[in-house]
């Protein structure tokens, strides 16, 4: 899958080369959607980005599009609803990237049906999911 902020895509950021070189990110919800374009844009201003996400081959696939835009990150597969999980990644994070200067929550998601058709347990698993997991 081709990047759209790699080089010849005509992209340009409208921020400064090198903004956050030096300096480690975290994006949830890294393997996809907006989670995937912010880490790519993060990675192409210099920063180190620690991708986190549920499915694993999804993060990878993402760190190996920032690596051939000559960006840097490395994945961590957590379910950011699991609070002991997101101890353990963010301590794995701590540990292997040294202090984070910034993170962005994209993890998220939704069932596509109306209101009325979704189970009390379905919109359980969204709220965890959008606003607990953002808190952990």
């Amino acid at each position: 899958m081709a990047t759209e902020s790699g080089p010849g895509s005509g992209y340009r950021s409208g921020f400064a080369p090198g903004l956050f070189a030096g300096q480690s990110m975290i994006v949830t919800g890294g393997g996809s959607g907006l989670g995937r374009c912010i880490a790519h844009e993060l990675a192409s201003l210099g920063a180190d980005v620690a991708l986190v996400g549920r499915t694993e081959a999804k993060l990878e696939r993402v760190a190996g599009e920032i690596a051939a835009d000559g960006g840097t990150a490395r994945c961590w597969s957590t379910d950011i609803r699991d609070e002991d999980g997101v101890t353990a990644t963010v301590g794995s994070i701590l540990e292997s990237t040294g202090p984070v200067s910034g993170l962005v929550n994209c993890a998220g998601g939704q069932f596509p049906a109306p209101l009325r058709d979704i189970s009390l347990n379905g919109w359980n698993a969204v709220v965890a999911n959008n606003m607990t997991g953002t808190f952990l």
